[in-house]
């Protein structure tokens, strides 16, 4: 699927640089709607401690792109960091030999860097609509107390972007453009070993589902 998309990213790419294009740079505001799910794997006993959390946040957002004189664009993005959120929860000891005590899972987005390709599809009361897809390179830094002692490494992943939106040009400024989007990513598992205890594994899930508008001005 990497392999896919990373050839299709690069024929639009190729398609651009072969059109009359022009230099486009910004800011996005967004709101960032996030749902994980996680299973920490105590392989020695068999125990499973699984949760989901979902978490709302706003983040700005760099970019930098071509832009077609049909409305296409190719661009990269840049976001330093996007909270996720904690969960936590405490257990008490049922006399099984379950330890009790409270276990916290809190992670971040680093570094997130996406390239992106707007492609035109109709012009619709004054504005063009257009597809979005993109891949997304992005580092989960892991912020945990467990009480098992368990510590998990930071991970870089790898998430694929769907969306929509529609954009035009500004009245009250020359060469100010805007965008309005909605975008969806599914990011790959996030999968690891405890670093101070090998025996424990854990597995998450991660989707962002963004509303997003951007102020651009090409030149």
């Amino acid at each position: 699927m990497k392999k896919i998309i990373t050839v299709l990213l690069s024929f639009l790419f190729i398609s651009l640089q072969a059109a009359k294009a022009e230099v486009g740079v910004g800011v996005t505001g967004a709101i960032h709607f996030f749902d994980a799910s996680g299973t920490e794997t105590t392989r020695s006993s068999g125990e499973k401690n699984t949760g989901s959390h979902s978490e709302e946040v706003a983040v700005p957002e760099l970019f930098i792109e071509a832009v077609t004189d049909n409305g296409g664009a190719f661009g990269i993005s840049y976001i330093p960091t996007r909270e996720l959120g904690s969960k936590s929860r405490t257990d008490t000891s049922d006399g099984t030999g379950s330890e009790s005590g409270t276990y916290k899972a809190e992670a971040e987005l680093d570094n997130v860097i996406q390239v992106y390709a707007d492609i035109p599809v109709i012009d619709a009361y004054g504005a063009l609509i257009y597809g979005k897809v993109g891949v997304q390179h992005a580092t989960i830094t892991t912020l945990e107390s467990l009480n098992s002692g368990s510590t998990y490494p930071d991970e870089d992943v790898m998430g694929l972007t769907i969306g929509i939106g529609a954009k035009g040009d500004l009245n009250f400024g020359n060469n100010l453009y805007y965008k309005a989007e909605v975008t969806y990513t599914d990011f790959e598992d996030y999968e690891a070993d405890s670093n101070s205890n090998p025996a424990n594994k854990v597995v998450a899930e991660l989707e962002d589902t963004a509303v997003k508008f951007s102020i651009g001005y090409k030149f």
